[in-house]
């Protein structure tokens, strides 16, 4: 209310039309004294309807004088006596009378008028149902009135709302808590395709009903355990699934913030203890039906209680919750008048207006919450929306284009409308569209006149060609290392020698058996012809084997596979190891032609094949020093495969790992891999971790959110 106004502000051109009327409160509004942020308010309760509206101290007195025999004239005047400088404005007091009014909560000495009255309940029904239309995944349909139900069983959950209840519920949730912790990877392993398999799916319809459902009890008795009142009982369709809901409005009447917090978090609570005794449940039995329920209740009194009731951001119990916490009742509905307030008076200029807010701290809190919310719903009804339209494409369409005409269409259209009612607003009317045309023109040239940077940064290793490794040519142990570690070699240069004495005896016996054959061949060339042939043939068989048991001799020395640096990563221990064949002992690496493989990400190849400028590295070792690089190599076809352990989140890196895969490790999602040649720059380590940057074309803002939106429709429905 406003304070110590001038002659011009305190009167109203339109008193006339109301001070000889003579208005009395309905007999079925009850008036209920609270306090907010240190500061005395009141409530008014229909309760025919549950409605409340809150009015000021100043408010209250004038209200209080609203008998039916004195006129608004006599009660202006009495209040004008007692109030002083706190007296409302005459406009302030003809506001008051109509919300009251709109809030059906007022009648006078002047007959109805019943077209006004046909025409409210026509308006109310058309905002119903508007209401329905700009919320397409969620539907309420009231059922029964449960509060007698309620009266008679509420002497068996008065225990609950107790200093032993609490304790109870503490020690079982806390003792699940435990359970949970020590069962946590049997209970999250596969946790995905666990929960939405076919028949888990059947389970948990059935559950999640019956679990809402008490639930909702917990808010119902909590609201009876401090005097409330609760007539309506239904289901709501959330995203299409059945959800039993009751109305808790009741407590907007309780005077203790605290017995409201708790009305509020009763559901909340329920859902936890259930949680926890099927935690209990879980362990307990053997797996089948009772484990898989047990399993389903642990995962909505988890998930389901911490994404949707839990969260403050959206109008379910911890909303309810947090206002009461900060003393800001309708905190939605305040935040977004507060931000539109601050938009007339900042930004169109509008001086008449004040803020809407008591405090600062308020003012940050209203602030905070309006852009929060809006932000995180717009989240939730595109996730929703994309996991619809990922399992049912024609449905999630529609149900896009619903959202989009209720959470934007529908706003849009009301602000206009506000535009068009409001004097104030007419007044600045140019002032207001000329705002919202450059605000317009400067979004518009931002988004699709300025260019901003594009680039893509990867991860990969300091890349040896398989030519270039050092490998066992035969099973055997090495005696010794001919070539020192770090020093240079040319191709063929001998660098380790490796012994097997089975492999040398081997050759022995073969030769003494070559001999043998040809004895023999000797003897029967002359005597048996026939039998000379045989034996020749068994000599020459036997060479061959000779010829191969020498190469395999020969692979006991190690000659260099390249001209460059000979690198052994462990070559202290190298010496009585026994290696078998083809077992990588170290490199021979030019460093002068350093390559780096790198892990592409699908969603990123277009870009980097397409529209790329130029490339950089850094290496972890020296991340400051920038070289230049070129792709030289890409592997055509997407695969698991990784290059290096390095490169994963195990080792340090960024690309998950699939853990379905135990033999080889494998990335969780197909990559492109790409070779880049670091041109002119030489490196000194194999396996190091580089960083490369791929610098695209610049493009607008509208650019990049198209070409994000293209992608994510590609990738989730395969257009």
């Amino acid at each position: 209310m406003a304070r110590g106004q001038g002659e011009q502000q305190l009167y109203s051109q339109s008193w006339y039309r109301v001070a000889g009327l003579k208005p009395r409160l309905r007999s079925h509004i009850r008036i209920h004294r609270q306090i907010f942020r240190e500061k005395e308010w009141y409530v008014l309760q229909d309760q025919s309807t549950g409605r409340f509206h809150r009015i000021s101290p100043e408010a209250y007195f004038i209200t209080g004088l609203m008998d039916g025999k004195r006129t608004m004239a006599d009660i202006w005047d009495a209040a004008a006596a007692h109030l002083g400088d706190n007296l409302p404005t005459q406009e302030e007091v003809i506001s008051l009378l109509s919300q009251i009014h709109h809030f059906d909560g007022l009648q006078s000495n002047l007959m109805p008028d019943m077209a006004e009255l046909s025409e409210r309940t026509h308006r109310e029904k058309r905002s119903k149902l508007l209401a329905y239309l700009a919320s397409p995944t969620s539907l309420k349909i009231p059922l029964l009135d449960p509060d007698k139900f309620l009266e008679r069983t509420q002497v068996l959950v008065n225990p609950v709302f107790s200093w032993f209840g609490a304790l109870v519920w503490l020690s079982v949730v806390l003792y699940g808590l435990l359970l949970v912790g020590v069962h946590w990877n049997e209970l999250t392993s596969n946790v995905t395709d666990r929960v939405l398999s076919l028949e888990n799916v059947l389970i948990l319809s059935l559950v999640y009903p019956v679990f809402k459902a008490f639930h909702e009890f917990g808010h119902a008795y909590a609201v009876k355990r401090w005097g409330g009142e609760v007539h309506e009982m239904g289901v709501m369709f959330l995203v299409f699934v059945p959800i039993p809901y009751v109305d808790a409005t009741s407590s907007y009447s309780f005077r203790d913030k605290k017995q409201r917090m708790l009305v509020g978090a009763a559901g909340i609570l329920v859902e936890l203890f259930l949680a926890a005794l099927a935690a209990l449940v879980w362990v307990a039995v053997e797996p089948g039906t009772v484990r898989a329920i047990a399993y389903n209740m642990m995962i909505i009194g988890g998930v389901s209680t911490l994404l949707m009731n839990g969260n403050p951001l959206i109008r379910y119990d911890a909303y309810y919750i947090l206002s009461d916490f900060l003393e800001i009742p309708n905190l939605a509905t305040r935040s977004s008048e507060y931000l539109g307030n601050l938009i007339k008076r900042r930004v169109i200029g509008i001086t008449e207006l004040s803020t809407t807010a008591q405090t600062s701290a308020e003012a940050c809190w209203l602030a905070f919450y309006g852009v929060a919310s809006f932000a995180y719903r717009m989240f939730i009804m595109a996730a929703i929306t994309l996991f619809i339209a990922g399992k049912y494409f024609v449905i999630g369409t529609l149900i896009a284009v619903w959202t989009v005409f209720g959470f934007l269409v529908m706003p849009l259209k009301k602000l206009l409308q506000h535009m068009a009612a409001d004097s104030l607003m007419q007044r600045y009317r140019v002032r207001s569209l000329l705002t919202g045309g450059v605000a317009a023109a400067i979004v518009l040239a931002v988004a699709f006149g300025v260019k901003i940077p594009s680039f893509t940064v990867v991860e990969g290793i300091v890349w040896v060609p398989i030519e270039s490794q050092v490998v066992a040519g035969v099973d055997g142990f090495v005696s010794r290392l001919i070539a020192a570690p770090n020093s240079v070699v040319h191709r063929g240069d001998p660098l380790i020698q490796c012994e097997a004495e089975k492999l040398r005896k081997e050759v022995s016996v073969l030769m003494g058996t070559l001999g043998e054959a040809e004895a023999r061949y000797q003897l029967n060339r002359v005597v048996d012809r026939t039998a000379a042939e045989i034996l020749r043939d068994e000599t020459e068989k036997i060479k061959s084997e000779i010829n191969r048991a020498r190469e395999r001799v020969s692979g006991l020395l190690i000659l260099s596979p390249a001209d460059g640096i000979f690198l052994l990563p462990v070559a202290e221990d190298l010496p009585g190891k026994y290696v078998k064949r083809g077992t990588p002992l170290g490199y021979v690496v030019d460093f002068s032609h350093s390559v780096v493989r790198i892990v592409v990400d699908q969603d990123d190849v277009e870009l980097i094949r397409n529209r790329t400028q130029n490339v950089e590295a850094r290496l972890a070792g020296n991340l400051a020093d920038v070289m230049p690089a070129t792709v030289v190599r890409e592997v055509p076809a997407a695969s698991n495969e990784l290059p290096s352990m390095a490169l994963s989140v195990s080792g340090g890196g960024s690309i998950a790992l699939d853990p379905n895969e135990s033999k080889k490790p494998q990335s969780y999602k197909k990559n492109f891999l790409f070779d880049v040649d670091l041109s002119g720059t030489t490196l000194s380590r194999v396996g190091e971790r580089a960083f490369v940057r791929f610098n695209h074309v610049p493009e607008t803002l509208a650019m990049r959110l198209y070409r994000n939106i293209r992608r994510l429709l590609i990738k989730k429905f395969d257009i």
